[in-house]
């Protein structure tokens, strides 16, 4: 018997979204992590306050409320949402997988705008559906006719990431309006990085019965190792998937983490503020590289050209990862050609990585 021969057909043909990490790598020396858009101006003393009373008010021999009830009410009462209207899981990623589950069976179609976001398409290939690519406008716009034109009565949802991973931009409230309204399926809008924005359409969940909005707590909080994701949309779509949800979930640290977390908003206010500040300061001195042309950004990343003859995105990559400060090469995506994406940081990490970033380029 081969194992392989029991194996579904759209895991054999899988492969394994890889995650770069430093864990083994130059334990002894300082790495600066700019490569995953972590919130590291979150105070590590603020976020390990909050674990610790959080793990201090619960009782890890029970399992934890179902369903991630106790998030889902702490999030719905922050939204001023009915509890209907949210689900939560272990981060976004897992979001996507349970809406696959309850939307995409094998040959259904699931459109994704690129250059973006990985997961959509692995989450799509691996429950047998066909991930259908649209690219954005050279300016990063959404091409909405092209959405719309390729859009058929196989196509179940459609993934639009705004502020967009990599590209950083948000995209016009028009645009997103008009697909909702001609888009014959389910409009899931990714929201990760919107807090550094100037505003959601979260709103809108009461107003188009085929809209899903995902958020995160792993980017604005800086609660990325904790893992908690959520979905707004109305309570069909909620109840759907909360229907293919295990009965315990999300454990009960993150859960009680995530009340805190928002009791504690106009904290976290304030540190999304300090990033937004940074992330302008950072991209006035990439513009004053020569050699490097940065794209606008309204996330806690900038995208940036590199622009210098007869180097590459990747080149550049590596020789700053020489210099231990990791960025993420983005130059084999459509449209980006020789791009490179970097976290915003603290002050101290950003000077780092500008540093390194002139080395690389004279090197």
């Amino acid at each position: 018997m081969k194992i392989e021969d029991l194996v579904q057909k759209e895991v054999r043909d899988l492969s394994c979204y890889e995650v770069k990490t430093i864990l083994g790598q130059k334990r002894q020396e300082k790495i600066v992590k700019m490569n995953l858009n972590e919130n590291f101006a979150m105070p590590t003393e603020t976020i390990q306050e909050l674990l610790l009373d959080a793990c201090r008010s619960i009782d890890v021999r029970e399992y934890p409320p179902p369903r991630g009830s106790l998030a889902i009410k702490a999030i719905a009462s922050f939204l001023s949402l009915g509890e209907c209207e949210v689900s939560v899981a272990n981060g976004a990623d897992e979001i996507m997988d349970l809406l696959m589950k309850v939307f995409v069976r094998r040959g259904s179609k699931v459109m994704v705008v690129e250059p973006s976001f990985p997961m959509y398409t692995f989450f799509a290939q691996l429950y047998g559906g066909i991930a259908v690519p649209v690219l954005l406008r050279p300016d990063f716009s959404l091409d909405v006719d092209a959405i719309l034109k390729k859009a058929d009565k196989d196509t179940r949802l459609l993934f639009v990431c705004s502020p967009n991973n990599p590209t950083g931009n948000q995209f016009r409230e028009a645009d997103i309006k008009r697909l909702l309204q001609e888009f014959n399926g389910v409009v899931v809008v990714d929201e990760a990085y919107v807090d550094f924005a100037s505003g959601s359409i979260i709103d809108w969940v009461r107003k188009y019965d085929n809209l899903a909005v995902l958020r995160s707590f792993s980017k604005a909080f800086g609660l990325a190792g904790l893992r908690l994701g959520y979905l707004v949309s109305n309570e069909s779509i909620v109840n759907y998937v909360q229907r293919v949800v295990g009965p315990f979930n999300v454990n009960s640290v993150t859960q009680q983490a995530t009340v805190l977390a928002l009791e504690k908003w106009s904290y976290f206010e304030q540190q999304i503020k300090l990033v937004v500040n940074e992330r302008e300061w950072l991209m006035k001195n990439l513009k004053q590289i020569d050699g490097v042309a940065p794209y606008p950004s309204d996330a806690n990343f900038i995208l940036f050209k590199v622009a210098k003859d007869s180097l590459t995105s990747a080149t550049v990559t590596e020789r700053m990862e020489n210099r231990n400060v990791q960025v993420k090469d983005r130059g084999h995506l459509p449209l980006l050609k020789n791009c490179v994406r970097v976290t915003v940081g603290t002050r101290n990490m950003n000077e780092t990585f500008l540093s390194a970033l002139k080395e690389s380029l004279e090197e």
